[in-house]
């Protein structure tokens, strides 16, 4: 009898349909699924508009506090957050915003893609272990939930390009030419590891949205070349722009003139000719690139 009833037992569970695959939860929001990503594989490692491509003036904070409005204005959103972070219903204090607001970071980073039922991902994360500092990560994500992770590759950091204003002028061989303009195979005046002048074709292009708020760095020389650039950008001979002051060389010219301006524009670029110093002539300043390796990440995205 006993051998009958647990046969029966069986029969009725395929008769219900559970025994034919893992019963399906209640559905959550994108946000949800977002956490439910970042908690099964981990942070994503990315080009924080806090910290490139130009600098922040008054910190991160400061633009956690002036985005929170905005973010709390999303009720999905915002709710989502609270109950991740383990945040209170009622007013936030602004290091609580602060939370909130590399909560918020996070889930821009990463991108979920709808794929039948459920939901694709594939994004950089940092490597626990092995030869490779970072892993590619790829897999999906179902309707309630449940994380399932494909594969994980080895790469390389990202390139968070430190870059030029919008407006800038490229030297090339045609004319100057904006920046914004440049892409791969543009070809532009080089130096040559003897400091000469040489065309190259371009190898990388990068460009980045400027989130509000940021400025950047204005150098006026005294033979009358005119310049805007992040403060991180470095220089042809390895300096960094925002070390300098007025007084000090670039590129053969007494600086006149350093301040830190406000940048109206939407985005930043950089880019990377071919040759053995990547560097090329913006505004007429001979400058290096930002792509020629990959930059320290800023706190958090793998160290905060």
């Amino acid at each position: 009898m006993r051998v009958w009833a647990a046969a029966l037992a069986v029969l009725a569970t395929f008769a219900c349909g559970s025994a034919a695959g893992t019963a399906v939860g209640s559905p959550l929001s994108v946000n949800q699924l977002k956490f439910k990503v970042l908690d099964a594989v981990g942070s994503p490692i990315y080009c924080d508009p806090d910290y490139y491509p130009i600098a922040r003036l008054d910190g991160e904070k400061t633009n956690a506090i002036a985005k929170y409005p905005e973010i709390k204005a999303d009720a999905e959103l915002y709710s989502a957050i609270v109950a991740h972070e383990n945040l209170p219903a009622g007013e936030l204090t602004d290091d609580q915003k602060l939370v909130v607001y590399r909560a918020w970071k996070l889930l821009r980073a990463l991108t979920l893609t709808q794929a039948g039922s459920d939901y694709s991902f594939s994004y950089r994360v940092l490597s626990k272990g092995g030869a490779a500092s970072y892993l590619m990560v790829t897999g999906t994500v179902r309707v309630d939930g449940v994380v399932t992770v494909s594969s994980r590759t080895p790469t390389g950091a990202p390139m968070c390009p430190i870059c030029l204003a919008a407006s800038t002028l490229i030297s090339t061989p045609d004319g100057a030419v904006r920046v914004m303009d440049v892409k791969r195979g543009t070809v532009v005046w080089t130096a040559a590891a003897d400091g000469t002048r040489v065309a190259a074709p371009v190898l990388e292009v990068g460009s980045m949205e400027a989130p509000a708020g940021h400025r950047v760095v204005h150098v006026v020389l005294a033979d009358g070349r005119d310049l805007r650039a992040s403060p991180g950008h470095p220089t042809a001979d390895g300096g960094l722009l925002g070390s300098l002051a007025a007084g000090d060389m670039l590129d053969g010219s007494r600086i006149v003139l350093w301040e830190l301006v406000s940048y109206a524009g939407e985005r930043t670029y950089d880019l990377l000719p071919a040759g053995p110093t990547g560097t090329y002539w913006a505004n007429g300043v001979l400058l290096a690139s930002t792509l020629t390796k990959p930059l320290p990440l800023p706190p958090g995205e793998g160290g905060r």
